[in-house]
């Protein structure tokens, strides 16, 4: 059998990446929040939203992936350009109340492990996990942060593989569940939340900038025909989509089965609740681990989120700037600090969990966009949009739809 030699392993690991810090989403700490109250309060009867959401969310990603190398441009840019201000303004301003409130969120998450980790007051982690998250972004160049990033998400990743298959969970029940929508009026905004954590629209605009970022965009002034003959940029970001958010994908169903079968029924209001799975299995130790892992994609999450909201704000006022430009870097760290300012709000873990559910509100005005845009042939050319991820995008924007509508209705 030949052995694959270190060029060959650097070449296969090299087509990981902007998707691997997207999947973020999947389990940052709002995300994590969400599953956990969901595993909490309804069981296993919200494991179809996170395994259909994630099937959906390898067609929206790729799709926005696909643009961004394309076009060389980001979605919000696209969306200015296709649609111009009278659309894009508004969306900017809907756009960046969520976006900051989700970034709230994430620090409020990191705060609280730093809060934990070093028992220390939370306005004093608060204070750290912005000045940390600055000198990420401010002083790291992308390809570091990016190498960083994707070793804290593996850490992640199995660290909770490891814990379910402690727990000797019944797969059989898991799947089930997983394949099997559930229709209980209870599970509605939970599964709202659970999908908004997983398509969340700053994401979705993440991922056609970190593109560029990686360098896989083209120089659209050549044409989209060079782009078919000479580059495998496109093979490469489809790989790194599939592969990346499945992993986040079985992350989420993790995460929701383990609350499930060890805290079903009790109300998750703070970080000792949050961390109760890893506590009722491995005591205190496991508590520490959890929160190590809590911190390190309360981190991912500050600088993705981050990222997202920037690109969202430069996109959407027609203005175009990367990650590399002081001006970006500046209103990455303005976004930073007026979170930080709402970070104090009290009852963190219940406006977590909110505003995953606010971001399913915001989908559909991102989606429809987006479909549109990727239709057009003249772009596009061999890469339109086909049918069947047309079809994946149009089943999220009526999924999203009908729950929220469910949600509000079962509240009433």
């Amino acid at each position: 059998m030949k052995k694959l030699n270190l060029k060959q392993v650097l070449t296969v690991i090299s087509v990981f990446g902007p998707a691997v810090l997207v999947s973020v989403e999947l389990f940052d700490p709002a995300s994590i929040v969400a599953a956990t109250a969901a595993g909490a309060a309804v069981g296993l009867a919200v494991l179809w939203a996170a395994f259909y959401s994630g099937i959906l969310l390898i067609g929206i990603q790729e799709i926005s992936a696909r643009l961004g190398v394309v076009t060389g441009k980001t979605l919000a840019e696209n969306i200015h350009q296709r649609f111009g201000p009278r659309y894009s303004r508004p969306l900017f301003i809907l756009s960046m109340f969520l976006n900051l409130a989700t970034l709230t969120a994430e620090i409020m998450g990191l705060s609280l492990a730093f809060s934990f980790l070093f028992k220390i007051a939370y306005s004093i982690a608060v204070s750290i996990s912005i000045l940390l998250n600055i000198i990420l972004v401010y002083f790291t160049a992308y390809d570091k942060l990016e190498k960083i990033l994707i070793i804290l998400v593996t850490a992640i990743f199995l660290s909770y593989v490891y814990f379910l298959f402690s727990l000797h969970a019944n797969f059989g029940a898991i799947v089930y569940n997983s394949l099997v929508p559930s229709l209980k009026a209870n599970s509605f905004y939970y599964a709202e939340a659970i999908i908004g954590a997983s398509i969340t629209p700053t994401y979705v605009i993440l991922h056609s900038g970190l593109v560029y970022e990686k360098g896989w965009a083209h120089h659209h002034e050549k044409g989209v025909e060079d782009l078919i003959k000479e580059d495998k940029s496109v093979r490469d970001e489809r790989v790194d989509s599939f592969v990346s958010i499945l992993m986040g994908t079985i992350l989420t169903i993790i995460i929701i089965a383990s609350a499930a079968l060890l805290i079903r029924g009790k109300s998750v209001t703070s970080f000792a609740d949050i961390a109760a799975p890893f506590s009722i299995k491995f005591g205190i130790v496991g508590v520490e681990v959890f929160a190590v892992a809590f911190a390190f994609a309360g981190i991912l999450a500050v600088v993705t989120v981050g990222l997202g909201t920037v690109y969202s704000a430069f996109g959407f006022l027609g203005l175009e700037s990367r990650i590399k430009a002081r001006r970006f870097r500046l209103v990455f760290v303005l976004a930073l600090i007026i979170s930080a300012i709402f970070a104090f709000i009290p009852q963190q873990i219940q406006v977590m969990i909110f505003t995953q559910y606010l971001n399913g509100l915001l989908l559909p005005f991102i989606l429809i966009p987006l479909v549109i845009i990727t239709r057009n042939k003249d772009l596009m050319g061999k890469y339109k949009l086909g049918k069947a991820t047309l079809a994946l995008a149009l089943a999220t924007i009526v999924i999203t739809t009908v729950l929220f509508i469910a949600s509000v209705a079962s509240m009433l």
